[in-house]
């Protein structure tokens, strides 16, 4: 007669079909064979059968409720098919029955981790070292959850523990170099994987940890190298595998197969809400910020708000679609959260239009932020030596780091200040990794600058060693924590002095940072305390406008979808921008100036679904919002004309597009905010001789924009004014706003020379 153990062994051989036709046959003899349910389940599950393997060790389950293995088995199953709640309770009652077996609390371990629960996951890996001290897999998931804590001294005894057990185990020695990767450690990471490669050159683990740190080194070409041979590889779990090539895929520029390839990784079982984390932020830089919310909403769904990281992800996302479900209390638990931590549980960037943040705030954002820089900061001393050269007879060298030397926002803002630059004085470097769009600002940009050097394709290290060679005197840093922003090439200090403008309105609460350019409105003196950088400012606005001529063929109403009558408020600012509480004044203005409309810039179908839905709600007909879509920047400027009074927005201004809407002779109301991003359209505002348009409360805001629709002979002067303005206001003058960039340049440059550290610069 066949028993259970040859269909066993045939199964293993690989006769599957003859094996579950044996186990078959006994269950029909005795359906209730607990032996053979329980094997027939295995097969199950191995051969792909999940819901019928599910089926099965529910059976088993039901037969023999006192079996801990059958609990396990079913959690396992569940496990895999991503239903972690549910598996918790199996592992629970197996740990119920039978408190002294080890493999019980490593699965409890691995489900609380999943679920996010690390404290409880961390007591349950202990309990299992405890009952059996050579537990490798036990050991390895709880350093791996120490290092999610942070914890890396915790978890470094763990794996050296580990190793008195298991000295000859390689896999150990890339634990330990990842738990230093992730500590700021790169160098002894290396150490680490490369003993092991040395004496296993082809070890999978080891070369996938590697090829990560080395994609964290933007060292694409030798993490290609290292990771994309190892999608064949049997010996690791292959949603590792696919995690890794994701995040060279997105370091590479290609989210789209990054996307792709995680999606299939978290199918593959490297479910974890990072991961979930993650693919939202992909999704969010191609712009398909429906699927990112979406994805954010299916990890809270399964994990929580785990990591904590996902909360300011989901409101960012909701903002971008203008999407305002569950505001006030998502946002009211972020602020606390953000009060009440120290951890960077937000980019500083987009905490920077957060309502109810103030500058103490922001500047507690981006300190946590800047910590996780503190690696490359350490490795500064590995540059080459810098040539101390003779400023008598050299120029000052400036260098400008940014990806965004093509058709881009700030490309528009500061051709005109590289093209002025003094040649006799200043020798002007670009050190670009953005694209080469092959646009006519692209040709522009690459006539403007003495040298024009791509970095793109080298590492982080080799970036900054290029810099360093190049002898730059001043490195003006245009992203800050922008998007694509390569915040490590400055923490390595190629520079003596290293300055943030621009692009980044705030603080980046970093050591590596000397100075931030500013102005008295965007930053008070007395609000210095919130800038750990020294404050530099210029006299007028801080943020330059280019004065070249644009021919505008003003296009007609009907040309842009306005009526040909009534009043036009307008608000270009992008979606995230406006809040329900400045949506609320723009329909209270429409509901009073009859025949006006709301033209606002949205491109997605969602956000003009969403906006209608809430102009309905407060009483607006969804016909009188108006949306526009991209076009050419002079299209763009053209188009403007035929605004009446743009809005702007709070606490984020309007940047680039209150700049747009002045050089278009159009008059743009302002709210003056607390920080340093609601205060810019004031900024620019004051630097046009226009300061009658910056407002102190939302209330005045709308009482002003009221007046101003209703008294058309005001209007018109003040876009009489601002137009004459145009040709004689500090602001359009780009030629004076370049001298007074270099005479901050130069002051920097002289009490650098003279010894002394970076200080406050008074405007000239």
């Amino acid at each position: 007669m066949n028993t259970v153990t040859q269909a066993l062994a045939l199964f293993k051989k690989g006769q599957q079909q003859e094996a579950e036709h044996q186990i078959q046959a006994i269950l029909q003899r005795t359906p209730n064979d607990l032996q053979a349910l329980q094997a027939l389940g295995m097969m199950a599950a191995q051969t792909g059968r999940l819901d019928e393997a599910e089926r099965l060790w529910r059976r088993c389950v039901e037969l023999a409720p006192n079996q801990p293995a059958n609990h396990i088995n079913l959690a396992n199953l569940l496990m895999g098919l991503g239903r972690i709640n549910e598996a918790e309770g199996f592992y629970r009652r197996a740990i119920a029955l039978v408190p002294q077996m080890p493999v019980a609390h490593y699965n409890y371990g691995r489900c609380l981790s999943a679920l996010g629960r690390l404290d409880e996951a961390i007591l349950a890996y202990r309990k299992a070292l405890a009952l059996q001290p050579a537990f490798f897999e036990a050991g390895v998931n709880l350093g791996l959850v120490l290092c999610e804590k942070e914890a890396y001294q915790e978890a470094e005894e763990v794996y050296r523990n580990l190793l008195n057990h298991h000295p000859e185990t390689p896999e150990l020695r890339v634990y330990l170099g990842d738990m230093m990767r992730l500590r700021g450690q790169p160098d002894k990471a290396r150490l680490e994987y490369e003993a092991v490669l040395h004496k296993y050159p082809q070890h999978p683990r080891a070369r996938l940890s590697l090829g990560l740190l080395w994609i964290d080194e933007h060292g694409l070409a030798k993490a290609a190298e290292l990771i994309e041979p190892l999608i064949k590889e049997t010996r690791l779990p292959k949603g590792d595998v696919l995690v890794a090539l994701a995040l060279l895929r997105a370091r590479q520029g290609d989210q789209k197969t990054a996307i792709d390839l995680l999606s299939e990784a978290i199918r593959a079982g490297a479910n974890r809400p990072q991961h979930y984390l993650t693919q939202a932020i992909w999704l969010a830089e191609i712009r398909n910020r429906d699927q990112a919310l979406a994805v954010l909403e299916q990890s809270l769904a399964l994990f929580g708000d785990k990591p904590p990281e996902i909360l300011g992800q989901l409101i960012v996302n909701q903002r971008h679609l203008c999407n305002w479900q569950h505001w006030d209390e998502r946002i009211k638990t972020l602020v606390e959260r953000i009060k009440n931590t120290d951890r960077a549980i937000i980019s500083p960037f987009v905490a920077l239009s957060i309502p109810g943040l103030n500058s103490a705030d922001l500047l507690k954002v981006a300190r946590a932020f800047a910590k996780r820089f503190q690696p490359w900061v350490k490795q500064s001393a590995k540059l080459p030596q810098r040539v101390i050269k003779d400023i008598s007879v050299s120029r000052i060298r400036i260098g400008y780091l940014s990806c965004d030397f093509h058709e881009h926002a700030t490309a528009y803002l500061t051709a005109g200040v590289f093209e002025r630059h003094d040649r006799k004085r200043f020798e002007i470097f670009a050190y670009s990794w953005g694209p080469n769009d092959d646009s006519a600002m692209r040709r522009r940009l690459l006539s403007a600058f003495d040298r024009f050097v791509e970095i793109g394709s080298l590492s982080h290290f080799d970036a900054a060693s290029r810099i360093r060679a190049d002898g730059i005197d001043i490195l003006v840093d245009l992203k800050g924590y922008t998007r694509n922003a390569r915040t490590e090439i400055l923490a390595l200090r190629p520079c003596p002095i290293q300055v943030n403008w621009l692009g980044y309105p705030g603080s980046m609460g970093a050591s590596f940072i000397d100075y931030i350019i500013v102005d008295s409105i965007t930053v008070p003196e007395d609000h210095a305390s919130y800038y750990d950088e020294r404050l530099a400012y210029m006299p007028h606005a801080y943020a330059p406008v280019d004065d070249v001529p644009v021919k505008l063929m003003t296009p007609t109403r009907a040309d842009a979808g306005l009526p040909e009558e009534g009043f036009v408020f307008c608000s270009f600012n992008n979606p995230y921008k406006i809040t329900p509480d400045i949506f609320d004044r723009w329909c209270n203005l429409l509901k009073d100036i009859e025949g006006s409309v709301l033209w606002l810039f949205a491109e997605r179908e969602s956000v003009k679904h969403n906006l209608c839905h809430e102009a309905r709600l407060r009483g607006i007909a969804p016909e009188r919002l108006i949306f526009a879509s991209k076009v050419s920047h002079e299209k763009h400027l053209a188009r403007l004309t035929l605004a009446d009074l743009c809005l702007d927005t709070l606490p984020y201004n309007a940047h680039t597009t209150a700049s747009d809407a002045l050089r278009a002779g159009i008059p743009i109301l302002t709210c003056l905010g607390e920080t340093f991003p609601g205060r810019v359209a004031a900024s620019l505002l004051t630097a046009a001789g226009m300061s009658e348009l910056i407002v102190q409360d939302l209330d005045a805001y709308e009482a002003q924009a009221r007046f101003l629709a209703t008294h058309p002979d005001e209007l018109i002067q003040l876009r009489e004014r601002l137009r004459a303005g145009q040709h004689r206001s500090a602001y359009f003058d780009t030629e004076r706003f370049t001298r007074n960039l270099e005479f901050l340049y130069q002051r920097m440059w002289e009490i650098y020379q003279c010894g002394h550290p970076p200080r406050l610069i008074a405007p000239k």
